[in-house]
């Protein structure tokens, strides 16, 4: 970093230092000048002949000769000082020009660097490289959060190091500790980035373990990341615990499936996927769920078939009495996990009371609104809508599944 810093300030000097030079060097006389200057000397010898042929023809005399000659010299001195000064004139504000020029070539270079350049993103570089000889380094935890603290306390702007100070505290249990890492993380990390939203999942994540149960403060964390990232896996691992103990199991299925895509092969997938199971298990013991009480339904992409890029699209899947009736029941999905199992239950309803076994069937359709709003318009993709029969086989059978197929662009 010191040897890059060096060179540009070198570069910087050197471009300074070229104005410079013009600036200390003697401007020449211009031209036009010299020219002018030529001129009244020409006039003046050409006058000073014709006094010396009349004062030798007589027709003036010595007095009348000498007078006329000192009028012509006087002449010519004011003449040539005139042209000079209004050259120097020019040649002085033009010093002054150059010289500001070598003044403002660093600073608008240093400007411009730091507001259009990648300053940040070398400063991020930095860090990076410090925390991880700090991390190779330490021999152990405690030495390792020894290292980082000091380091942290001369050079604070480091959420990289912020955030392995943090983890370490929350590995030795120091919760509070870790709390106010991850908070100092946030404080210096760019807004809006990926980082910071995995920050605010990790944080959320802390501020549970310390509070120990989802009051307004980890609601308020967790709403923070998922609003900087819906996918974070931190933030949905939380929801899916929050729909668990609430016995919503069905919820805490697809907050868990949804987090299992970047859950990585550590044991954070793993965890995710013993809770998927205890949440199925519990979802077969509910006596809400017994027969008449759910369906499974997969709904998939038709082969060929791609989704625009579109960071609204939402994928809507309804049940419906009749064509054109309103949804009675309804999931609302990210498109981009296709193919996906969805387990509709009573929960689902748009209306208290609403129950799959009131009805002998129903309508269902898969829907991806690419502006993110129910309502089908022109270039959504949407599937056959299938009537399932609600009471009989059709429902609660074993193995039985529903399957929508998205094979439709709408005109």
């Amino acid at each position: 970093m010191i040897e890059l810093w060096a060179a540009i300030v070198f570069l910087l000097c050197l471009t300074s230092g070229f104005v410079l030079w013009a600036w200390w060097r003697p401007l020449p006389m211009s031209a036009l000048v010299n020219n002018r200057n030529d001129a009244v000397v020409s006039l003046y010898r050409a006058k000073k002949m014709e006094l010396e042929q009349e004062l030798a023809s007589a027709q003036i005399n010595r007095s009348d000769y000498d007078q006329a000659l000192a009028e012509m010299q006087r002449t010519l001195l004011l003449d040539t000082s005139a042209a000079s000064g209004s050259n120097k004139s020019a040649n002085h504000a033009g010093g002054f020009l150059l010289l500001l020029v070598a003044l403002v070539i660093p600073a608008a270079g240093l400007v411009t660097y730091f507001q259009l350049g990648s300053y940040s993103g070398l400063q991020q570089s930095y860090n990076l490289k410090n925390t991880r000889s700090i991390a190779a380094s330490a021999p152990s935890l405690k030495l390792l959060i020894s290292g980082l603290e000091g380091a942290l306390q001369e050079q604070p702007n480091n959420p990289e190091g912020w955030y392995l100070l943090a983890n370490s505290y929350m590995q030795l249990e120091q919760t509070a500790m870790g709390i106010k890492a991850f908070e100092q993380a946030l404080s210096f990390v760019e807004i809006g980035s990926r980082q910071q939203a995995a920050l605010l999942g990790q944080y959320a994540q802390a501020v549970f373990f310390d509070e120990g149960e989802f009051n307004e403060r980890v609601n308020q964390a967790i709403a923070e990341a998922m609003s900087q990232d819906p996918k974070d896996v931190s933030a949905l691992s939380l929801l899916g615990i929050q729909a668990f103990e609430n016995a919503r199991y069905e919820a805490a299925i697809q907050f868990w499936q949804r987090a299992l895509p970047r859950a990585g092969e550590g044991q954070g997938r793993v965890s995710l996927e013993s809770g998927i199971a205890s949440a199925q298990q519990m979802l077969n013991k509910d006596s809400s769920h017994s027969q008449g009480e759910s369906l499974a339904v997969k709904v998939s992409l038709a082969n060929g078939l791609s989704i625009p890029a579109s960071t609204q699209a939402v994928l809507f899947v309804y049940a419906r009495e009749s064509e054109a009736g309103m949804p009675l029941f309804a999931s609302k999905l990210d498109p981009n996990d296709l193919p996906l199992d969805v387990l509709f239950t009573n929960s689902m309803a748009l209306q208290v009371g609403t129950r799959l076994a009131d009805y002998k069937s129903l309508k269902f359709i898969a829907h991806i609104a690419l502006a993110g709003v129910p309502g089908q318009k022109s270039g959504d993709l949407v599937s056959q809508t299938l009537d399932v029969m609600i009471d009989g086989s059709d429902i609660n059978a074993e193995n039985k599944t529903v399957y929508l197929t998205i094979d439709q662009i709408l005109k």
